[in-house]
């Protein structure tokens, strides 16, 4: 079984949720298929708004964020998460190094070194520099992957993945879908894990 799982690393949900997936994997039996878009592509594209921008007026609401993102980082431990000062980011070019390492088979080293870099270590990976550096620094081969970021193959790739997030439902990040099924935000995991849970019945 496998789900797929819509993620921008500029979303701080999309990072929660990567640190809960392994877990996930070994109780369920299911992988994870990562498929990077661009959040504010399906933003625009679903007519959404994010909630900080869509809740400006409302006080209350916006304090509640808070209070909920710090529940669930005690509650899974969380303890390296740091927010980042420079957000929100234009992740343009660390999602489409994310479909570059993909294709060179380095994701999963990939997207911890660009998790950590953004939501524990407050990097502003939206400056192509620090972006270099950063995957210098971790070993992984900046040359080989900023090749693929400004190809034009990878750019319509990466447009290509979010304009089908939103056909097939997907209004922000982190979003699931197994079978015909939409599963959105970490605060839902539970509700995918009893779909699989049922599923498997």
């Amino acid at each position: 079984m496998k789900v797929d799982f819509i993620f921008d690393i500029a979303s701080p949900n999309a990072y929660f949720c990567h640190q809960l997936i392994p877990g996930f994997e070994e109780r369920t039996g299911v992988k994870f298929n990562y498929v990077p878009c661009l959040l504010g592509g399906i933003m625009k594209l679903s007519g959404n708004q994010p909630p900080f921008v869509a809740f400006a007026d409302i006080k209350n609401k916006n304090n509640y964020q808070f209070i909920e993102i710090e529940r669930f980082i005690k509650q899974h431990k969380l303890d390296k998460y740091k927010f980042n000062s420079h957000f929100p980011q234009n992740t343009v070019n660390v999602q489409r190094g994310a479909l570059a390492a993909q294709e060179l088979g380095i994701f999963d080293q990939y997207i911890e070194v660009m998790l950590c870099a953004m939501w524990e270590e407050g990097k502003n990976l939206s400056d192509l520099d620090v972006l270099q550096e950063t995957l210098i620094n971790n070993k992984l081969d900046a040359e080989a992957i900023i090749k693929i970021v400004t190809s034009q193959e990878c750019k319509d790739k990466l447009i290509k993945n979010t304009s089908e997030a939103v056909d097939k439902g997907a209004f922000g990040v982190p979003t699931f879908f197994m079978d015909q099924q939409i599963f959105f935000g970490k605060d839902h995991l539970y509700q995918l894990e009893e779909y699989i849970n049922s599923y498997k019945k």
